[in-house]
């Protein structure tokens, strides 16, 4: 069962919304519903922030959705399950975005996801509430009719059920996920992620997902689908 709370708002000015963020992280809720006058808003975990009309219909949808739960397995990541080269590729993508990653609320830090492809399909991403950029972990593989992230190492980010199906095509090498948007891309209805409705999408091109950000799929020679 998902869990919010409901603030009554006078404003919805960035500040208002980037402290009232920072409160969000702390109490670990799903989200926060906002209501200024009759209007309501929703204020999820990867800050996404955005009116909504149907109230008990999106609240349905959220308790009716199913997470991927982590199983994680040995506590050190086996180098024989990537190559250096997958690590050094993985490092250059965070080293290129790793500015655009980075936002502090609190003593929070909000960041989107890297993700590079190993040997055995298994990839290379970044962990779950992260505070650095210097930890990394490796999923060995997703089990989707259990609904299971295996990884080896730390929990990786919400975002790996999701990943995971990209890397189904084959000439997905990298992944780039930031909370911006482009518009030149094609924009897919938003859904929470780590969840059933967020993993399963077209996995042929680049594209947004409203009210989260963008996935920037790369192939091996690094050239945008």
């Amino acid at each position: 069962m998902i869990k919010y709370n409901e603030i009554h708002i006078n404003d919805i000015h960035d500040t208002t919304i980037d402290k009232l963020y920072a409160d969000l992280l702390i109490t670990r809720l799903n989200f926060f519903i906002l209501k200024k006058e009759n209007q309501n808003y929703i204020l999820t975990k990867e800050r996404s922030f955005f009116q909504i009309d149907d109230l008990n219909h999106f609240i349905s949808l959220a308790n009716d959705d199913i997470y991927y739960k982590t199983m994680i397995w040995p506590k050190n990541i086996q180098k024989e399950n990537y190559l250096e080269s997958d690590l050094k590729i993985f490092k250059n993508y965070l080293d290129q975005y790793k500015a655009s990653m980075t936002k502090q609320y609190g003593n929070e830090y909000l960041f989107g996801c890297i993700a590079v492809r190993t040997k055995n399909d298994s990839f290379i991403t970044t962990i779950r509430g992260k505070k650095s950029l210097n930890e990394f972990t490796l999923v060995i593989s997703v089990d989707d009719n259990n609904h299971i992230v295996n990884v080896n190492g730390k929990k990786a980010t919400l975002n790996a059920p999701l990943l995971n199906h990209l890397f189904e095509n084959k000439r997905v090498k990298a992944i780039v996920h930031l909370h911006d948007y482009n518009n030149a891309l094609p924009y897919d209805e938003y859904a929470f992620p780590g969840t059933i409705r967020d993993s399963f999408r077209k996995n042929n091109t680049s594209f947004n997902i409203s009210q989260h950000g963008f996935f920037l799929l790369f192939d091996k020679n690094g050239k945008r689908l």
